[in-house]
């Protein structure tokens, strides 16, 4: 889900904000037995012995929210500046692939374009 708006605060001077929901859940319901393993010279072995060790890879369920402020401002008709600030929280309910994943980050830009006409 997202949100986003712009306010024409002056003439000059544009003004944004977005908001954004991310929620995504799957669970592993299969096993490696399901799988077969295709061997070197092309014949395939089920290595579900070993593979069914592995019960639980992970449940693939996170939350992210995402919080953008920003603005453009005019200098002519050609020349402008804009910057923007991002806050994002990611929240997993199990570790993922590379562990626990929970966190949040800062971002932000400010940059100086010029258009052509």
């Amino acid at each position: 889900m997202a949100l986003n708006g712009t306010y024409q605060a002056t003439e000059k001077l544009l003004l944004n904000a977005g908001f954004t929901y991310n929620h995504a859940k799957d669970s592993w319901d299969w096993d490696f037995g399901d799988r077969p393993q295709l061997l070197g010279n092309g014949a395939y072995e089920n290595l579900d012995g070993y593979n069914n060790l592995i019960d639980s890879y992970s449940d693939l369920t996170y939350e992210q929210y995402q919080t953008t402020v920003g603005g453009t401002y005019q200098f002519t008709e050609a020349l402008y500046a804009s910057a923007s600030f991002t806050y994002d929280v990611f929240n997993s309910e199990e570790e993922y692939v590379y562990g626990n994943e929970d966190g949040e980050a800062f971002s932000g830009f400010v940059g100086v374009g010029y258009r052509f006409y």
